[in-house]
């Protein structure tokens, strides 16, 4: 079994191991969340000149007056193209605790939340008060020491003389060489939490079949099966690789807010601490047998029980190359009688080329584009980790004898000529249930983002009458970077209620509350999100392209979709 060993000294981790033996060693790409909750990327910073990094310790002596000198630093350098950050590795979670110590400090970049130590180790960072600066195209360490002599071990001048960390800043922006000295900080050495006997069978596993295979299946949506050690340890520097960018588990949302959803996509601190130490020790089997093989899930089409009714989509033909148009079909239903939705889930033919589907309803006199624009996000919507839908307790989408279905079909390419025959299925209430479900969205479609920027967005959508909220689900498409949602109440208070700091446009996730949130009549529901049109978004087609309102995948959206019910007389959120 694992053991935790060692402590953090002071309550926290720091930071740097100086010495110039130990620079322009290259480094992993790395993300981190920021203390106001926005999400950074090594490489997404690739053009910038040099990326610079202070290590903090809350409370630390040295820590708090070094900050100083390194906000001149900062000062000293604006205009110029570096990235500035403090990076706080002392494993505190909480952003807002980190915010107000950044406040008193009088901080003027971002803080980055390096809870799981990951970065701090990656980057050689044993003490507080000291400076990195990287090469962020390059990913090479040019410089890790103290920012001055006055917090040099070998010297703790009263007032600093010796500029180290700027005088290496300033070599490297002229390109010329680097002989700035890298000396250790005086603060107290700060030990990392370690994981020790970390046992593959124990340890690895339970994480494997809490946060991986539902995926990572025979038959799964993910690119390779984890069904056995040897795959694992095969996959394994790509599997640290996606955790040290949080790309894995996919569609994260901040820690603030994962205990507010259900089914959330979320790996823990220790968990991910334990899985890395385990691959960067070799992924050791360490002998018996393998569970991993009995564990493998099987398949199950319905995940939520017997339908009621299942509803084949028509068969649809997708070339290998091309772009696809979305598809729009109708599915008429097979009833005699109105019914109650209390539940969709949608079975995916060929979940290769599938890229979404979105259930509207369209009652016996026929499409009315107006019901269908009001209806948000209609029933339900699938996209690769979305396929069930659930609506609130006692709540229920109604739908209207000699109707049907109205779908909204998004296909993508693979390379390979297929057939789609994909299935909706619909579990009903036996009567009609006490609340009607509703849907909406705070969109905007007059979007005008200019080639080579960011910019960031902001919609919203009022309530005119009490409800309880019950589902949020953001949609951009590749330039999407992130988005967050929050309510602005009649009194003027607000409250952020979601935020998605490293939004991805291929897992269209929806989160749906464990519950339903009170919203008082007049309130507004904000959607906010940044579009990257920039060449550092690794996902964007063309960022020379102005972009405009439009279906396909390289033009954008921007919909901050949401489920609710109306509340009952006198209801509030007491």
């Amino acid at each position: 079994m694992r053991k935790i060993a060692g402590k953090f000294a002071l309550g926290a981790i720091a930071v740097l191991l100086a010495g110039a033996g130990q620079a322009a060693e290259r480094v992993s790409d790395f993300s981190l969340i920021d203390h106001q909750g926005k999400f950074h990327q090594l490489s997404r910073y690739a053009d910038h000149d040099a990326l610079a990094l202070f290590a903090h310790v809350p409370g630390d002596r040295d820590s708090r007056r070094a900050l100083e000198a390194y906000d001149e630093l900062v000062g000293e350098y604006a205009g110029q193209n570096v990235a500035f950050f403090v990076l706080d590795s002392s494993g505190e979670t909480d952003k807002s605790a980190v915010g107000r110590d950044a406040e008193r400090n009088e901080v003027s970049v971002p803080v980055l939340m390096d809870d799981t130590g990951l970065v701090a180790k990656e980057l050689g960072l044993r003490k507080a008060a000291e400076v990195v600066i990287l090469d962020p195209e390059s990913r090479e360490n040019l410089f890790r020491g103290v920012i001055n002599d006055r917090f040099a071990a070998e010297d703790r001048s009263r007032r600093a003389s010796r500029r180290y960390a700027a005088d290496a800043l300033g070599q490297i922006l002229a390109g010329g060489g680097l002989d700035a000295p890298m000396l250790a900080s005086g603060a107290e050495t700060v030990e990392f939490n370690s994981v020790s006997a970390i046992s593959y069978a124990e340890d690895i596993v339970p994480i494997l079949e809490r946060r991986c295979l539902a995926c990572h299946t025979e038959g799964g949506i993910a690119p390779f099966a984890m069904s056995n050690h040897q795959i694992v340890k095969g996959w394994s520097p790509m599997i640290r690789e996606v955790l040290y960018t949080k790309r894995m588990p996919p569609g994260q949302i901040d820690n603030d807010y994962v205990h507010d959803f259900k089914d959330v996509s979320h790996i823990t601190v220790d968990e991910t601490r334990t899985l890395v130490q385990w691959i960067d020790d070799g992924a050791n089997f360490g002998g018996g047998e393998d569970p991993l093989p009995d564990l493998q899930p099987q398949h199950v089409k319905w995940s939520y029980g017997e339908p009621d009714l299942v509803l084949q989509i028509p068969p649809q033909q997708v070339p290998a190359t091309g772009v696809q148009d979305y598809r729009h079909l109708t599915v008429p239903l097979p009833i005699e009688d109105d019914i109650w939705v209390r539940a969709v889930e949608f079975e995916a033919g060929d979940p290769t080329v599938l890229h979404h589907i979105i259930a509207f309803a369209y009652g016996p006199d026929g499409m009315n584009e107006f019901e269908v624009l009001n209806q948000g996000i209609g029933l339900g919507a699938y996209a690769p980790g979305n396929e069930l839908n659930t609506y609130p307790e006692g709540a229920g989408f109604p739908l209207k004898a000699g109707g049907g279905l109205y779908l909204q079909m998004h296909y993508t390419t693979s390379g390979k000529e297929t057939v789609d025959a994909s299935e909706v299925a619909l579990y009903l209430w036996d009567e009609e249930p006490e609340r009607v479900v509703y849907g909406g969205s705070a969109a905007e479609l007059d979007i005008d983002i200019a080639p080579f920027s960011r910019q960031e967005m902001i919609a919203t959508k009022t309530f005119r009458e009490d409800a309880y909220l019950s589902m949020l689900g953001p949609h951009m498409h590749f330039r999407g970077y992130d988005a967050r949602f929050r309510l602005i109440y009649p009194d003027g208070e607000s409250a952020e209620i979601l935020n998605v700091p490293n939004y991805q446009f291929n897992w269209q996730k929806t989160y749906d509350f464990k519950e339903p949130l009170f919203v008082p009549a007049g309130s507004q529901l904000e959607f906010s999100g940044t579009f990257d049109n920039t060449a550092m978004n690794p996902f964007n087609p063309d960022p020379s392209d102005t972009l405009s309102w439009g279906e396909q995948s390289w033009q954008e959206m921007f919909f901050g979709f949401f489920r609710y019910v109306e509340a009952g007389p006198g209801e509030s959120s007491d």
